[in-house]
């Protein structure tokens, strides 16, 4: 399987960046404050770093600050999770698609209540314009082995209304059943033409934060 490492975000084609981190401004799921994650990147050698907090992008404003003290760069970007589909990563590629993302953010937050926002399919659709889009794939499969009807029907549905902006995420949950993850991804992006990133679904930026990240997935 040859894996699409990064896209067109401005990035040399042999660089690994992380995709897919998650800060403390992600309520009761992150453990690691903005500024941490940007450190650790640095000391990992990145050149980059996107931070996709869930349905916000408070946590790029610590980050891009401290991102201007580090030999690293921040890609702006959020987790989309929505009422009627797979969660859907978002990075917007120019200042326009910025300001339809914060829009987009805007539209979710003022139909809920603090602490949750309501964002749909045809919402994504509606402002995805100079945005690219990655799938977070389950970490889990039916009895078959396979992804969920349900699942593949959302995939094919984004692979219509996104395409050309559309990836898939490929990422080891340490569940004893990557392998078989990684294969059915696989498949998927070879039937429906979308290419895979890697990404390592990051909450901490340091092994000992584990324990602080069990207990905030516990409180929740």
């Amino acid at each position: 399987m040859v894996f699409t490492w990064i896209f067109c975000l401005d990035i040399g084609v042999m660089e690994y960046s992380e995709l897919q981190v998650t800060s403390n401004f992600s309520f009761l799921r992150g453990a690691s404050h903005a500024h941490e994650l940007v450190e650790k990147a640095e000391a990992y050698g990145y050149n980059k770093i996107a931070i996709t907090d869930r349905n916000t992008l408070a946590g790029i404003v610590r980050a891009h600050a401290a991102c201007r003290k580090k030999n690293v760069r921040l890609i702006p970007a959020c987790r989309l999770d929505l009422l009627d589909g797979p969660s859907l990563l978002a990075y917007p590629t120019d200042r326009e698609a910025y300001g339809r993302l914060s829009a987009l953010l805007t539209l979710g937050n003022l139909r809920a209540e603090k602490g949750s926002c309501h964002i749909s399919r045809s919402d994504v659709y509606e402002h995805s314009k100079g945005l690219i889009f990655t799938v977070v794939m389950p970490n889990v499969l039916n009895r078959r082995f396979e992804y969920e009807p349900g699942f593949i029907s959302a995939i094919a549905q984004y692979k219509e209304a996104l395409d050309g902006q559309l990836y898939l995420a490929a990422t080891r949950s340490y569940l004893g059943n990557d392998d078989k993850l990684i294969f059915r991804t696989k498949q998927l992006s070879n039937f429906y033409g979308i290419p895979v990133v890697a990404t390592n679904d990051v909450h901490y930026h340091d092994p000992y934060r584990r324990e602080l990240q069990d207990v905030l997935t516990c409180v929740r």
